[in-house]
């Protein structure tokens, strides 16, 4: 069991019911609903935590619109300070941005509005531009299906000229946007970014050190996605949420405040839902007991249980992680005994055990024939959506890849029946986006022959992304069909065609070159 701030113990002594936690967990992990890190505090103490291999304890993992509870509580510490208050307009904050005639609506538009995702539009605006030419245009729905690129860009005076078709502090309409103006108006009173403005208020309190969080022009925390942190570091954050502002003993932010953000401030009209009922200020409301979440996209919370005096933490690369809330709410939550309540005896101790995503299933390279032909050729690609310019393969004992990616080569190596660790050639910045990258920088890989085929799997263990290549060799070039587990980008889904260019027969076996 990883060792850090909380101390661990069994889920007995803290009255759960280690039988029901267990087939959550196991269910949970499954390639059903890809929860690949699992973490429950219990009173303050962690009861169970499992990490899928190559996913690790001690590795930032992209959090996308768990970020958005971030936002509030900055929002909240500016309203403790006298920089903020709910009932402030808007278009105050930026008189030097609004269009000669302020749409009404608009004009209407509070603090408080943009905090319950209620600002009145008819529907989530589209047209967040961006700078860098090199970022890939998707089909996310909320904040990035219209790129433009403009040296001008300034998504704050983009929003406040956008057209309010209602009242707001009506109508629930999830919307990027309105984190990102919370952000930018904090950024404006404070002369601080969303980031640092968190820094000396929470993450260092909490110790929670090198956060990454994304930046968006003009250099604003964009807000409402972006922020990566490692999976206890969430959990600290759940729990000074559960303690309502209090850590160690000390109370950073006013009660008072937190109650408000985690109860239901706005119906979000979702039928279908079972659990997500309601919004608080930029955090979801679960059921009717008080508990509360902050949710991302493929599988990314954190789940407050103030009835239970519980917390947990999820991080996963699955659609259907809406689906593990069902199981949370209705198995794991009723296996929190309050005390006293008896548990029942569990059968013989069995081992926990060894959790890992599943490996490229087939032959190691060291029993297939063919592979010596193909080792040590580099294939080149035309311009190509993925970025991918080379790949060479250098099979054996041991295999390695050898990624061109925009025209940085990295070499790394291969595992089989396991990952293996490496790091591939993309260097990435504040304005790296997670909604729009398809390789990072660090990458767990693994691979082998199915049939006429290399399958190879990379997995990016600091986001939720594993990319599947199965790869068709011959003897004038290599063909690869390229797909993602989840994503917002349709282009990663794709098939290259790569040309042959140098080398081949890269080793030996039992007297034969390649």
């Amino acid at each position: 069991m990883h060792e850090g701030y909380f101390e661990r113990t069994a889920p007995e002594k803290l009255q759960i019911d280690p039988v029901r936690l267990e087939r959550v967990i196991d269910l949970l992990t499954s390639s059903n609903y890809g929860i690949h890190a699992f973490l429950l505090l219990r009173h303050g103490k962690v009861a169970a935590e499992v990490y899928l291999k190559p996913y690790r304890p001690d590795v930032r993992h992209t959090l996308f619109s768990v970020s958005k509870s971030f936002t509030s509580i900055g929002v909240g510490f500016a309203i403790g300070e006298g920089k903020l208050s709910l009932e402030d307009a808007v278009v105050s904050f930026f008189p030097e941005l609004l269009p000669a005639g302020v749409c009404e609506n608009m004009a209407k538009m509070k603090i408080r509005d943009l905090l319950t995702m209620s600002p009145g539009f008819d529907a989530a605006p589209h047209d967040f531009k961006r700078h860098r030419r090199d970022d890939i245009v998707n089909d996310f729905p909320y904040s990035y299906e219209n790129f433009i690129f403009r040296d001008d860009i300034d998504w704050a005076k983009d929003f406040l000229r956008s057209y309010v078709a209602r009242a707001p502090g009506r109508e629930f309409i999830y919307s990027n946007a309105c984190p990102y103006i919370l952000s930018a108006i904090l950024q404006k009173v404070s002369g601080e970014t969303l980031l640092s403005y968190l820094d000396t208020r929470l993450f260092c309190p909490l110790g929670i050190r090198d956060v990454w969080w994304e930046a968006g022009p003009a250099g604003r925390t964009v807000g409402g996605w972006g922020l990566r942190l490692r999976p206890e570091e969430l959990a600290k954050f759940a729990q000074f949420m559960l303690q309502k502002g209090k850590w160690e003993g000390k109370q950073l932010l006013d009660p008072a405040y937190i109650e408000a953000a985690t109860s239901c401030q706005i119906k979000t009209g979702n039928t279908a839902a079972k659990w997500e009922g309601g919004f608080g200020y930029q955090i979801w409301i679960l059921g009717e007991e008080g508990a509360f979440a902050g949710i991302g996209a493929f599988g990314q919370m954190y789940m407050v249980f103030p009835k239970q005096d519980a917390a947990l933490v999820l991080l996963g690369g699955s659609r259907t992680y809406m689906k593990a809330v069902d199981h949370i709410m209705m198995t794991l939550v009723p296996a929190m005994l309050e005390e006293g309540e008896k548990i029942a005896p569990a059968p013989e101790k069995r081992e926990s055990p060894a959790r890992a995503l599943p490996v490229s299933e087939g032959l190691s390279s060291w029993d297939v024939l063919r592979a010596l032909r193909y080792s040590g050729i580099e294939y080149v690609f035309s311009e190509n959506y993925l970025g991918l310019t080379s790949i060479q393969f250098d099979f054996g004992a041991e295999d390695f890849v050898t990624l061109g990616i925009r025209g940085k080569k990295s070499r790394m190596k291969i595992g089989y029946g396991d990952w293996a660790y490496g790091y591939t050639g993309v260097q990435e910045d504040t304005h790296t986006d997670a909604h729009t990258q398809i390789f990072y920088h660090a990458a767990a890989l693994s691979g082998a022959w199915a049939g006429d085929t290399y399958q190879l799997d990379i997995v990016f263990y600091e986001t939720c992304y594993r990319n599947h290549m199965e790869i068709a060799f011959s003897d004038h070039g290599v063909r690869i069909k390229h797909t993602r587990n989840v994503g917002f980008v349709q282009s990663a889904d794709t098939e290259l065609i790569g040309a042959r260019v140098t080398g081949g027969g890269g080793w030996k076996r039992d007297g034969q070159a390649g």
